[in-house]
């Protein structure tokens, strides 16, 4: 576990306090907001059925796909290549 230190203005804080808010609570909240992509998870085999699925499609010329963007694609390539 890691301990994060948080400075508040004074005058913040008291407006905080003063309308019984859990700071610790909300900030919490606030950083699990943070990384919740809002979608529903999937389990494991929800997940391999859907690749399975996926290239089936792709194998039988099936599936629909959406033709790359050229302009994305070169601003995906740079991305990349900065990390």
């Amino acid at each position: 576990m890691h301990t994060l230190h948080l400075q508040l203005n004074d005058d913040l804080y008291e407006h905080l306090s003063s309308k019984n808010i859990d700071i610790q609570t909300k900030i919490k909240e606030y950083l699990v907001s943070l990384v919740d992509d809002g979608y529903k998870g999937v389990s494991t085999e929800e997940a391999k059925q859907k690749v399975t699925s996926a290239v089936e499609r792709y194998r039988d010329g099936t599936g629909s796909y959406t033709p790359l963007n050229p302009s994305h694609v070169e601003e995906m390539n740079k991305f990349i290549e900065s990390i």
